[in-house]
């Protein structure tokens, strides 16, 4: 038989100034003897937008040469938005501030359920209400339907879902619109860091962009590096229960007035059962929020070796995933960097600290020559273990014309986990969706078609969507799990699942935010590569609860509420109104 087998041949490196890189691959055949054993399927991606009917194009904004707002974004967000059992999709989109009289908006898809999505904007009145970056969903208000959350250039916007397919702008009554003019509001995430069943909010912003200005980028007028901004303050929302939050940003001693954050994750890094906050800056040090137990936290990035690069250097930091990629127990850590500073894998040691495996996973060379911004760990190929997807893209769109070989257009980078600490690179060979360059930015996975392998959507500046399909079809099982939160909150966010399946221990943790401007499916997916079921299932609660379930069959999708004692499956279709996911409704807490 013959079987296609996938190695580097060469690296081609270039930079300019602080940010990323691109890898290219050759394939190769050989002949395998009847008594090598055989090679699995390919797993291979293919740009399903215009066949899904998104219409999606994202607009800059620029007048001439665009300057950092309009090169930043966008982001993309997913979530199960109507309760009926499918991903949707929220696209984030620019505005004209050049007074030209150009009219866009951002865009909400529904999932239709047969591969194929429907705007739904009008109806659902979530245009946005300024210049948009990122986005998040979070029930905030625990009535069962997700609530959308829109960082904008200026005001943020907070959608409250009304559970009839309509949202109500409650940015004013919550209190989280932020700056009123100027504030360039970036990444975002919904968690619960003080566990009393309902979800906060932090809000991360970038620089204080002021008026517009231009830099000289090797001879040509571009825009200016972050280390021509003064930086801009973070916020910390506290959820009150009533509909409304209290910034409590500089009580829980997370006040960072020169930060410049780009992406936020939360997670439990140290297994306390605490959600801790982990904040990528451009040019600067990154943050870790180590969470005290009492409404505080602490910054602690430098003691825990993640603070800087493998140098001793600072990241111009743009995507954050955390995941087990080693399968050990523990959350390691993904930052994302600017092209020929190569991306930053560290691994958790279970012991307050984070070892740069960089270099000896593959990962270091193989984005040394591309600009990386959202992506992160996901297993796309189910066989147990979490592989890297990761969106690239330049920030200057002059960059051709100053530096030979970098381009502003780039190709995306999909890297598979060889269970051995290493990485290896398949982008050349991961199909059609990975042979067009994009400027690419925001990522979200999910699983749109709900076939049991994850797909990716990647947000482009200036340019369509890439909806990317995961062909699956290698005989890999999986197990797919939503939670839904009773004592805790309904999204289950800060929630660990633990399986055993074929002698392997995986975990994954509900969260929000991540990756770069975005947010992926709150269900957890796992691969279990040829077993065909786990023996346990395991789930800890923000509350402290903890259930096991034994014996769990593969390829299905199971709800967990927390405090029934059942397996339920999920339920595709269209559920009545106020009941989600066919789930009694729980009242606001």
């Amino acid at each position: 038989m013959i079987n296609a087998l996938y190695s580097t041949s060469r690296c081609l490196t270039v930079k300019f100034g602080m940010f990323f890189f691109v890898c290219l691959l050759s394939a190769s055949l050989r002949i395998s003897s009847p008594a090598q054993a055989q090679q699995p399927i390919p797993i291979e991606f293919t740009n399903s937008t215009a066949a899904a009917g998104i219409k999606f194009i994202h607009f800059k904004g620029n007048n001439g040469i665009s300057i950092n707002r309009e090169e930043f974004g966008p982001g993309v967000c997913v979530a199960d938005f109507d309760g009926d059992g499918w991903p949707d999709i929220y696209f984030v989109n620019g505005r004209d501030l050049y007074n030209r009289s150009i009219s866009v908006r951002n865009a909400l898809y529904r999932n239709n359920g047969d591969g194929t999505f429907t705007d739904v904007t009008e109806k659902a009145g979530v245009h946005g209400t300024g210049y948009g970056l990122g986005c998040v969903w979070g029930d905030y208000d625990n009535d069962g339907f997700p609530d959308l959350f829109v960082t904008q250039y200026g005001r943020n916007v907070l959608y409250h879902n009304n559970g009839d397919g309509t949202f109500t702008d409650v940015t004013d009554k919550a209190g989280v619109a932020g700056t009123e003019s100027g504030a360039f509001h970036s990444g975002a995430t919904f968690f619960d860091y003080d566990r009393d069943g309902r979800l906060d909010l932090y809000v991360g912003s970038y620089v204080e962009l002021g008026d517009k200005r231009y830099c000289d980028l090797a001879g040509v007028q571009s825009s200016c590096p972050p280390s021509a901004y003064r930086g801009s303050p973070d916020a910390l929302y506290h959820n009150n229960g009533d509909g409304t939050f209290t910034n409590v940003t500089a009580k829980a001693k997370i006040y960072q007035p020169e930060g410049k954050n780009l992406s936020v994750g939360v997670a439990d890094y140290d297994n306390d059962g605490w959600p801790d906050l982990f904040v990528a800056n451009d040019g600067l040090r990154a943050y870790l929020y180590h969470n005290r137990h009492d409404g505080t936290f602490e910054e602690i990035a430098a003691p825990t070796g993640m603070a800087f690069n493998e140098q001793g250097g600072v990241m111009a930091a743009m995507c954050i995933s955390l995941g087990d990629f080693n399968n050990d127990g523990w959350l390691d850590l993904y930052i994302s960097d600017f092209q020929r500073s190569s991306d930053h894998l560290w691994q958790n040691d279970g012991k307050g600290f984070f070892d740069d495996v960089s270099n000896q996973s593959g990962i270091m060379r193989a984005t040394h020559d591309v600009l990386s911004f959202g992506g992160g760990f996901f297993d796309y190929d189910n066989d147990g273990w979490l592989d890297i997807f990761i969106a690239n893209g330049h920030v200057y769109p002059e960059v051709e014309r100053t530096a030979q070989g970098i381009h502003y257009k780039q190709l995306n980078s999909l890297f598979h986990n060889e269970h051995n600490g290493k990485f290896v690179d398949m982008s050349t060979s991961a199909g059609s969706g990975f042979q067009t360059p994009y400027v690419g930015r925001g990522v979200a996975f999910l699983d749109f078609d709900n076939d049991g392998f994850v797909d990716v959507v990647v947000a482009n500046n200036g340019d369509a969507p890439l909806l990317l399909h995961n062909s699956g079809g290698n005989g890999n099982h999986f197990l797919n799990f939503k939670l839904v939160g009773t004592t805790s909150n309904r999204d289950a966010m800060g929630a660990r699942i633990r399986i055993v399946a074929g002698g392997v221990s995986q975990i994954r943790e509900i969260e929000g935010g991540g990756s770069y401007l975005s947010q992926s499916d709150l269900r957890a997916n796992f691969g279990l590569g040829k077993t065909a079921r786990a023996e346990t299932v395991e789930v800890k609660w923000p509350s402290g609860l903890q259930q096991t379930f034994r014996n769990v069959e593969a390829d299905k999708f199971y709800l967990i509420e927390e405090g029934t004692d059942r397996l339920n499956l999920q339920r595709f279709g269209t559920p009545a109104r106020g009941n989600p996911s066919g789930l009694p409704a729980i009242s606001e807490r």
